[in-house]
């Protein structure tokens, strides 16, 4: 008899933290492969009002949420060029028929990005950064001192979402009844504004349940915040390494 093959998330039950609609997004991703996903968004996307004056050399689109609120601003001129920050953001820049000059190979970090080899301007270049109120200066820091002329776009600023008490307390029981066994957490202020959402049980409870994480930065910055559960780095903040982590970590717990 041929054994009956295990989908890879099956047994698994996942707190999916994204902010709306990504959160549902992800949560489907999970249930396809036969896990389960409480949903959870430990952030909230608001668009802010925002204008664009004249065209630029360098259009830098920080984040998916950055192509969604930003990218209907731009006015692409015949020396324009487009950068996204990761391959999930171009992703989204192609999906609108912006054609994407520039994207790191490997990485979604402002360093990555920062070290492609075609990212040169000469000094003086006109350089737009589309991102969200309150983000990394690296990118903005790095460039004046390169001697560019940097503007800062902000289209949308993230909060602390309000969360309906029932749906606490329907994670409370899961939790306590060992229905949650892993979180995902794809930024610093996700486990931050986490630990302000959930009842102080489930706080106990994550602070020893394992995480997956885009990268070791928000892994050092859950230690910090007293969080001692396993951390999984996945090779990316999109579905698809999210989604790989856990199948691979899943697989691992489970093999005799």
């Amino acid at each position: 008899m041929i054994p009956a093959v295990i989908p890879p998330l099956s047994g698994l039950s996942v707190l999916v933290t994204r902010p709306q609609p990504q959160s549902d997004v992800l949560a489907d991703r999970i249930r396809a492969l036969s896990g389960e996903a409480f949903v959870l968004p430990a952030i909230q996307i608001r668009p802010l009002v925002a204008t664009v004056a004249g065209t630029y050399d360098l259009v830098v689109f920080v984040s998916v949420n950055a192509v969604e609120h930003g990218a209907r601003l731009i006015v692409r001129g015949e020396t324009t060029r487009i950068a996204a920050i990761g391959k999930t953001t171009a992703t989204a820049l192609a999906a609108i028929d912006i054609a994407v000059d520039i994207v790191p190979e490997r990485g979604f970090t402002s360093e990555a990005l920062l070290a492609h080899p075609q990212l040169t301007l000469q000094p003086g270049s006109r350089v737009l950064i589309v991102r969200g109120a309150g983000g990394r200066e690296l990118l903005q820091q790095t460039f004046s001192t390169s001697g560019f002329i940097v503007e800062t776009l902000d289209v949308y600023e993230r909060a602390l979402p309000v969360i309906d008490e029932s749906l606490r307390d329907e994670l409370d029981a899961r939790w306590l009844a060992g229905e949650i066994n892993a979180v995902t957490a794809t930024s610093v202020e996700t486990l931050a504004n986490l630990k302000l959402l959930l009842s102080e049980r489930s706080v106990e409870l994550l602070r020893t349940t394992p995480l997956v994480v885009p990268s070791p930065r928000v892994c050092e910055a859950a230690a910090e915040m007293g969080l001692v559960g396993e951390c999984i780095v996945a090779a990316g903040a999109d579905d698809s390494s999210i989604v790989g982590a856990l199948s691979l970590w899943h697989a691992r717990a489970r093999t005799p």
